[in-house]
Formats: structure tokens, sequence, C-alpha cells
């Protein structure tokens, strides 16, 4: 990683190996690279998009060897001025196991991202948690890139990457003793303490440390769920977004247990000497943590009873963050994606139909539901069925509980939307699948597949939505001139902004949905049970 002084010419900086152009519309200006002094050093960054970013910031530091599944620390002070014009490594994951061959891909991956239009200012801060579960993903996706938000809706942008799967989730709390009591959480740890260092830093981006916003979507979405019920994060944020996400539940220390076992089991390690575990190489442990996986489902945080305390909004929303107003929402064809990624299943037999809902519902419940669905909709093909069905079953439902919970602490509001606007792209058309809605807050149209062609009415959703998105962030209420009045959600009125054309607050939108999906509680809290890998296994 190069060091920029102060001294150097853009050229010299440029020779002492930085890369500062990442893409040929993102070129340096012939000037001094902006610098700002954070707590643990100077930073220079680059100007792009009409905003100056700040990319692959190093918030702690490195967490392999030694330092594998213990708490994350902070990152220790440097001297001279570092390279912030790249992004940073990702956690190691499945399509990048880390090691030689995957250098993208590395246990030095607490790194955060900052786009603002001015280092002045006290604008709110919008921390953006990534996708992919709780096992893969990363802060550099195109789609999910600040600079358009910064520019356009007045706040300062922040991405991090943190550990995932057997790096963030392991337990190693009963075979390993009181210094891995914390393992199977290091993971949201790694997040609190990316939290601690926006409150610290951020005025010296022109952010606001009273007024910060912590938003995710699909993985992120239960990453922020789950920050909401940890006392360490409390105070760190001030309103919260669960985006195609919402986290009802976390793991058992006996499910983080058996993990821990397995893993042990497959390295041929002995419980007595885990700490060999620190041994074993990045790409290696990676790829037999994703075996593990692949038997007992993701790697996820655990209710230990200190840094989690208790499930995140089952049986009841947590009062740590009662004061924290939320948005929750979903894409109205959520599942859409998964079975848009398999062609074979754009028409699916009714046979395969039903077996590909089976596992979404109690033993020998799933044909009654389809039955129902075919009433509710009996236009819909059987692919087009499914994602309706199974979408309404796990997201809708558990975003509706998810606000049911909120709502009943009579504390901060909860504000629930749906995301109707359909894609014409891929397998499927007409439904608006998992993730359709990222390029809608973010502003960033063109660096979807799923979007198609840009039209004036996307551009006007475009900015109903970053609109609201900042509006949370600046007052802990999503209104702005630009769309209607949004009412909280309570249970009388059920009142829910649905993001299509037009953009319209409906009362209870799908209660026929809702009412019959209540019968089964959420699919959370189904039994733990290996699940095989594939297209099947959701985010």
């Amino acid at each position: 990683m190069a060091i920029w002084m102060p001294e150097m010419s853009r050229r010299a900086f440029v020779a002492a190996g930085a890369s500062v152009i990442s893409a040929p519309a993102f070129a340096l200006p012939e000037q001094a690279p902006p610098v700002v002094r954070t707590t643990s050093g100077e930073i220079a960054g680059i100007a792009e998009n009409g905003v100056l970013a700040f990319k692959g910031v190093p918030y702690g530091e490195p967490t392999g060897g030694a330092a594998r599944f213990l708490p994350p620390v902070a990152k220790k002070p440097w001297d001279g001025v570092l390279d912030a014009t790249r992004f940073g490594p990702r956690s190691p994951q499945r399509g990048g196991l880390g090691g030689a061959q995957a250098p993208a891909y590395s246990e030095d991956c607490l790194v955060a991202n900052i786009w603002t239009a001015s280092l002045l200012g006290e604008r709110p801060v919008m921390v953006w948690l990534h996708g992919g579960g709780w096992e893969v993903g990363g802060s550099d996706d195109p789609v999910t890139h600040g600079a358009w938000l910064a520019a356009n809706q007045g706040v300062v942008v922040v991405s991090i990457n943190h550990r995932l799967n057997v790096f963030g989730y392991l337990n190693l709390a009963e075979i390993g003793g009181e210094p891995y009591a914390h393992s199977a959480n290091a993971g949201v740890l790694d997040v609190t303490l990316a939290l601690e260092w926006v409150h610290e830093n951020i005025a010296r981006f022109g952010g606001d440390a009273d007024r910060v916003m912590i938003f995710g979507q699909s993985g992120g979405g239960r990453k922020v769920s789950t920050m909401m019920a940890m006392p360490g994060a409390a105070g760190l944020f001030h309103r919260a977004a669960a985006q195609s996400g919402p986290g009802l539940t976390m793991d058992t220390p006996e499910i983080g247990a058996d993990r821990a076992e397995r893993l042990l089991r497959k390295l041929g390690i002995a419980r007595k000497d885990f700490r060999r575990l620190a041994e074993v190489p990045t790409e290696k442990l990676t790829a037999v943590g994703i075996e593990v996986r692949n038997e007992t489902g993701q790697f996820r945080p655990m209710v230990d009873g200190a840094v989690l305390p208790q499930n995140p909004f089952l049986p009841h929303a947590p009062q740590v963050s009662a004061d924290v107003p939320m948005m929750i929402g979903t894409t109205r064809d959520e599942t859409a994606i998964f079975l848009g990624e398999v062609p074979e299943y754009a028409s699916m037999s009714d046979a395969e139909l039903l077996r590909q809902s089976q596992p979404f519902f109690p033993e020998d419940k799933a044909q009654g539901a389809i039955d129902a669905w075919r009433k509710l909709f009996p236009d819909y093909s059987n692919g087009k069925l499914f994602a309706k069905l199974t979408t309404d079953r796990s997201y809708f439902l558990d975003a509706t509980l998810l606000a049911e919970s909120k709502a009943a602490l009579g504390r901060a509001p909860a504000f629930v939307y749906i995301f109707e606007r359909p894609t014409m792209i891929g397998a499927f058309s007409d439904v608006s699948p998992h993730a359709l809605e990222l390029p809608f807050v973010f502003g960033n149209l063109g660096a979807s597949r799923f979007v198609g062609t840009v039209t004036p009415q996307d551009e006007a959703l475009c900015a109903a939505m970053s609109g609201a998105w900042a509006a949370f962030a600046r007052s802990g209420v999503p209104d702005h001139a630009g769309m209607p009045r949004w009412l909280p959600y309570e249970p009388s009125l059920r009142s829910t902004m649905m993001f299509g054309s037009p953009v319209h607050l409906a009362s209870d939108p799908y209660a026929a949905q809702r009412e019959y999906m209540a019968q089964f509680g959420s699919e959370q809290l189904g039994a733990y049970e290996p699940r095989p890998p594939g297209p099947w296994i959701r985010p």
C-alpha cells in the first residue's frame, strides 16, 4: 500500500504504487489528493463523481493468525499518509477463499469507505451494511457505491467490510474458554468497532456523529436487526433500516457448538488442540467452513447473553434500541431472484412447485397454501406463483412480524414499505425481485442488470426513495416534499408505503396474504436442520 507524503506530486504518488483510478471516469485531478487526519493517521482520498471518496480505510487490525475469532482491535496509528483510493479486501468467502490466489479476499478486511460532498458541515450519516447473508459479499458493489447519494441528497455515506462465515461466527466459547467467549459474534463486534470509528472520525468528513443511520439489505438487513439488540452498539446509531432482511432470531449456543465440532473433525484437530486453528491456511479454513455451512446452514451470530442478550425481535423487540426509529420493507417478489438465476425453473411443473414450496411450510401445509395463492393470483405461472407464495411466507411475513414487534414497544416509530416496480430482465418478467430497490435508493440506476432501460418514471421513483432514506437519516422521519406523507406502522391501519408507479401510502395492502401466513408464525422459528447448497439457500 503506497503512503503519500505532502511533498509528493500526484505522478510521484502513482509511481510509488498507488492506484488512484478505479475506472476511466474516476481520474484524480492534477492536484494533491484530499487528505483527512483520522484517529489512526492521515489518509489521502480521491475526487470522483462530484464528491470526495476515501476507500479501504482501516478501522481495525488484521484478524488472521493468533487474532482469529477474537474481538477486533482498533487500528493502530501509522506514520505518513495512507493511500485511500482503492477498495479494501473482502472477508474470505465462497468465490474468494483468500490466500495468495485470491488477495482481494483477506483476513485484513476491517476497512471502511466514505463518500462526502465536503469535509465541512454536519450532514447526516448513512452507514451501509452489505448483503450476502452472513457469509459472502462486500462493500465494493457498484450498485451500492455512495457517491450519488452524497452528491444529491446531502448525506455522508459510509460502507464497511467485516468478518463473515467461519471467520466471523465460529462458536469456540466452550472449547476455548474466556478468550473466545465472543468468537461466535466476532463479525457483529467488527460492525460495532466500525460504528465507534464513525463516531470518533465522521466529523472530519463533514458528518454529524449524532445523526447516524445504519441500513442494509438482505443479510445486511439482518445485521441491522441484530445491531438493534446489542447493548455494545447502543448510542452509536440513531436510525435503522432493514431492507429485505428482517432478522428475528439468531443461533443458539448448541447450534454454534455443533458447527465448531464439525469444523474441528473435518480439519483433523482435537478439541484440546483447537489453537491449531490459528495455523490453518486462510483458503483451507474458508473451504472447510463452506463444507460445514452446507451441512448446517450459515454461520451467523449467537444469542450468548452478553454481546447479543436476546433474539433480535422475537418474542419481543429489544428495549436497548426502543428509541431508535426503523424502516422495514421488502420487494413484492423477493424469491424470484433465486428462480431467475436458474432458467430451467422458469416454467416449473405442479410437482416441482410443490416440492420446492414444501421447505417453507410445516408438514403437509404447502399444497393448501399453493391452492390458496392460485385463487389470489389466478393468472400467475407456476414459477411466478412460487416467487409470490414463498416471498409472502418468508420475507413479507417476517417483515410484518418485525414491524409489529417494534411498534408494540410504543416508543420510536416503525415505517413499513413494499417495493413494487417490476423488472423485465431475466428468466421472469413483471416481478420485483430481491435487491431491485437498491439502485433506486443509491441512485445508481445504470449499475443494476435488473433495472433495464431507465425511464422518467424510474428517475422519479429514485428521487422519492433516495429522498426518503436521506430524510430518515436526517430527522428519523422518511418524509419529503417529493412523495406522500409516510405514516408510522401500527396495528389498526398497518400503513405501508408502496414504491411503484405511483408511489402511494396504503393501509394493510397485503391483508389476505398476511392473515393466511400468520397461522404458521415466522419461518425463522423452524427446526434447525441441514440444508443442501444451491439456489434455494436464501440470504
